[in-house]
């Protein structure tokens, strides 16, 4: 498995736990009553993942690994972070297209 994959197998479970109120399952929208101390909390997460995504996508490529992710993954990445205001385009510009029919 590579390395951007198993990190992004554990969103789906852990930021619905941490952010109960802020984080439905899928959002399109963050909700109004979110806290400020929730909503820095949850882009200080999404920028340390961004961190993290750029390591392993650089140790998938050293170490040969292919590229698996699942764009189901990769598609709830982006939008938590494009709702929080954190970049990823150096991250998932890189890993668009990537996401091949399994």
């Amino acid at each position: 498995m590579c390395t951007v994959s198993f990190i992004g197998d554990s969103i789906p479970g852990t930021w619905p736990k941490r952010y109960p109120e802020t984080f439905p399952a899928y959002p399109t929208t963050l909700p109004s009553e979110v806290s400020r101390s929730e909503f820095d909390a949850l882009k200080a997460e999404i920028a340390a993942l961004r961190d993290l995504l750029v390591a392993a996508k650089r140790f998938d490529a050293a170490t040969g690994q292919p590229d698996c992710e699942m764009d189901e993954k990769v598609a709830l990445i982006k939008k938590v972070a494009e709702l929080v205001g954190v970049p990823l385009g150096d991250v998932f510009g890189a890993l668009d297209g990537l996401e091949k029919d399994r």
